[in-house]
């Protein structure tokens, strides 16, 4: 079996050349390079998929606290607001669901990195939530949610091989962005089961979040970590709207891809993860920082 591919493009030839739909094709190509039968494989994808879902019950029903003090309860309050500016049940549950997962991560719990424990709680977070509103009658452990995880991780294993999925290569654009576009791609599947759609869902949130600095006060993986994981996955649903809408990206993805590996390489090492820059310098926080310490 051919695996190999650098960009969305040589992918989707892949794909076409294979006579298979975009997951199928990353399940057999998964199975191909571990040495694990695709029921094997398929088995460790509900597995991980399972623990998704055990981080975001965990957020939702036991208060999170962090030993820093800065993280801790958000999702609880976003689950429970009574008054939503937005009322729509999808959106909501998304900004709580990724708050839940990604507080879970920050105060220790386990998770699945999704592509990094920054940004775990966008995907499930947006998944989930769209699992929990839209498609109640499928379980857990169906076809269409395995479909999605495996569309996901498409864009991610693109964005990893053309440029960087690490906070201190390419900033939070790297991280949080990259995890917006790999759920604005997989929910885009689950509203179209298009390839294409895909990575023109996937295209539109990470454009929208190049120039993304990572900036993590106290040098932990909390603030504004946290709380950007409800934002990145509110972007992610817009993606997937637009292109639901027909609306696609004058920019394709793997140029997008292109342009966040150039603006990484050109960001100061202050805003790429090591808590000399952006908000680590403010006075709140630096003086959160001494405290810690």
């Amino acid at each position: 079996m051919n695996t190999r591919f650098s960009s969305a493009a040589e992918l989707l030839a892949l794909v076409a050349e294979s006579g298979l739909h975009l997951p199928a094709f990353m399940l057999e190509r998964d199975s191909f390079l571990t040495g694990k039968s695709v029921a094997e494989t398929h088995e460790e994808l509900f597995r991980r998929m399972a623990i998704t879902r055990q981080s975001l019950q965990r957020g939702l029903s036991e208060r999170q606290s962090s030993f820093s003090g800065m993280t801790g309860g958000n999702a609880i309050l976003a689950s429970a607001s009574a008054d939503p500016p937005v009322r729509d049940g999808f959106f909501n549950k998304a900004v709580a669901y990724s708050l839940a997962v990604n507080e879970v991560s920050a105060c220790g719990g386990k998770v699945v990195a999704f592509p990094t424990g920054g940004s775990c709680g966008i995907v499930p977070g947006v998944l989930w939530a769209w699992h929990d509103e839209r498609e109640t009658g499928e379980p857990f452990r169906s076809d269409r949610m395995a479909e999605a995880f495996l569309c996901a991780s498409a864009v991610g294993i693109v964005i990893a091989t053309k440029a960087t999925l690490s906070g201190a290569a390419g900033g939070c654009q790297a991280e949080c962005g990259a995890a917006s576009a790999m759920a604005a791609g997989a929910l885009s599947w689950l509203m179209r089961r298009d390839a294409g759609s895909v990575f023109n869902a996937a295209a539109l949130a990470l454009k929208n979040s190049l120039g993304l600095a990572c900036d993590p006060v106290a040098g932990l993986v909390e603030v504004p970590c946290v709380k950007r994981n409800a934002f990145m996955a509110v972007a992610a649903i817009t993606a997937a709207s637009l292109d639901a809408a027909g609306i696609r990206s004058y920019i394709p993805f793997d140029e997008v891809v292109e342009a966040m590996r150039s603006i990484g390489e050109s960001m100061p090492s202050s805003l790429r993860e090591s808590a000399e820059g952006g908000l680590a310098m403010t006075p709140t926080g630096k003086t959160c920082a001494d405290r810690v310490r």
